[in-house]
């Protein structure tokens, strides 16, 4: 296992990054930090190059029915305040005594 330095290991990740993949132990060792491993990642999170979820959904699914606007009217209870101003109490609950 061949220990390295920091600023080294700044100017020549590749490298050591390809000598980790050979299967060789390359630490990098830093004064303030301790030390690190460098380590191939094996299985299927190696694999960098998987699809991102938007690649594997559908384009566009349209709508089976189209939509009705006011379908719903007069079949919810909205409460008679919903949309009044908040109260000096709600507006110190909501915000804080500072307010």
């Amino acid at each position: 296992m061949e220990d390295v330095d920091l600023r080294h290991a700044k100017e020549h990740l590749e490298e050591l990054i390809e000598r980790a993949r050979r299967g060789e132990d390359v630490r990098i060792a830093d004064p303030k930090g301790g030390a690190v491993r460098l380590t191939p990642v094996q299985g299927p999170e190696a694999d960098l190059t998987a699809p991102r979820i938007t690649d594997t959904m559908p384009t566009f699914v349209p709508l089976q029915k189209p939509r009705v606007p006011g379908r719903l009217a007069g079949k919810m209870k909205v409460p008679a305040r919903l949309m009044d101003s908040m109260t000096e109490d709600e507006l110190k609950d909501w915000y804080g005594d500072d307010a």
